[in-house]
């Protein structure tokens, strides 16, 4: 499970990656038109847009692992409420057993 979530990050990162170099690439002719003042003001706000994209991965992979380990959880809980169901059925059989 870890592996998955570890392809995840890893797919995650790579791809933000390829986007921030997409957008340098087809940003940088415009940038250059751009009086100096307006490219550092465009330069922050793209790095703090990155930056709330990157936490906002980071938050939907962390959201995936809870969900991962809630399930597992669920699926454990489910088990025992089966066997539990299962072993009370059998225990009924076994008193009507005596009883008949």
């Amino acid at each position: 499970m870890s592996s998955r979530n570890n392809n995840s990050s890893i797919t995650s990162s790579n791809t933000l990656t390829t986007l921030n170099n997409s957008i340098k690439q087809d940003e940088s002719e415009t940038i250059e038109e751009l009086s100096s003042e307006n490219k550092s003001n465009l330069i922050k706000e793209i790095i703090e847009l990155q930056e709330g994209l990157k936490a906002l991965v980071e938050r939907v992979e962390s959201v995936k692992n809870d969900h991962d380990q809630k399930q597992s959880g669920n699926q454990i809980l489910q088990t025992y409420i089966n066997n539990l169901m299962s072993s009370k059925v059998l225990a009924s059989a076994n008193v009507n057993k005596k009883d008949g």
